[in-house]
């Protein structure tokens, strides 16, 4: 059964969706994770984030009731729903590579045949230009395309290079870019100002992860001295992991979210867990 691991809100007057408002919700393997943008103010107002195991996800469709009856949000109305998909069913494609005709078939290269999925894709704005190309749950697709108004699929890597891409040129040449779940990780690294690769990390132990992160600075010949690692998400500053990281590599940066005047009962909790979240309003 789905379970509510934030419920964090603002004031009544600020909570309350209006017209200009904007439902924003992030559907992973494990996670939903929903957020009420305010339109006029751009900011979050509301957020709350459900967890649950890979097996309850199977039946999208009772899932989601499921997280509904506990929400505060998904029984309002909005102007439009913006959904990131977080899976690892994604590929970035030069443009000068990409037709609509053979998207299908990196996929099926990259990962194996699926004939049940949709096929969705993004233009992000780098250097050269790129194409995000990922899979969908046709259950899902279908499922969140007849249940909100105007709503777009998107998926969080692509929001993940954007954001990076948008600040890239106030932080180091080398920089290596992770945002902690529960139960995975995504990884991100640039390298002499330059995109390289963003990709994700089942693990279970701190040591699965600094395992994948050392043989991703071996891989990429960075100097565990010199780039930077900047961290956010869901990792106890207090605990063994973060330890780890700051005996491994020199520079450890914590990304905090931006503290939101409307949600005061933000600062109760470590803002850098909120993070790959609230980048999704951005």
């Amino acid at each position: 059964m789905a379970n509510k691991s934030f419920s964090i809100y603002g004031l009544e007057e600020d909570t309350a969706a209006d017209a200009a408002d904007q439902l924003i919700l992030e559907v992973g393997k494990t996670h939903i994770a929903c957020l009420q943008k305010k339109g006029q103010k751009r900011s979050v107002s509301a957020f709350e984030l459900f967890s649950f195991t890979e097996n309850e996800s199977a039946d999208f469709s009772k899932l989601f009731k499921e997280v509904s009856i506990g929400s505060k949000l998904l029984d309002k109305q909005y102007q439009s729903a913006e959904v990131f998909v977080n899976n690892e069913l994604s590929l970035l494609v030069p443009i000068l590579k990409f037709n609509t005709e053979i998207a299908a078939d990196y996929l099926d290269v990259v990962f194996g045949e699926n004939f049940v999925s949709k096929i969705q894709f993004e233009h992000l704005p780098i250097d050269p230009g790129m194409m995000n190309i990922f899979r969908v749950a046709e259950d899902v697709f279908e499922f969140l395309s007849n249940n909100f108004t105007k709503v777009s699929i998107k998926h969080t890597w692509s929001n993940i290079v954007k954001t990076i891409i948008a600040n890239i040129a106030i932080h180091s040449a080398d920089c290596i870019y992770v945002q902690f779940y529960n139960t995975f990780i995504i990884v991100t690294v640039i390298k002499n100002v330059k995109l390289q690769i963003i990709q994700s990390f089942v693990y279970e132990t701190p040591e699965d992860v600094i395992y994948h992160l050392l043989n991703i600075t071996e891989q990429f010949q960075l100097n565990k001295s010199n780039v930077t690692l900047r961290i956010s998400g869901m990792i106890d500053l207090n605990f063994t992991l973060y330890r780890d990281l700051i005996t491994y590599y020199r520079h450890v940066e914590v990304q905090n979210v931006r503290l939101n005047d409307l949600m005061p009962d933000l600062k109760e909790y470590p803002l850098h867990y909120f993070t790959p979240f609230f980048n999704l309003a951005l």
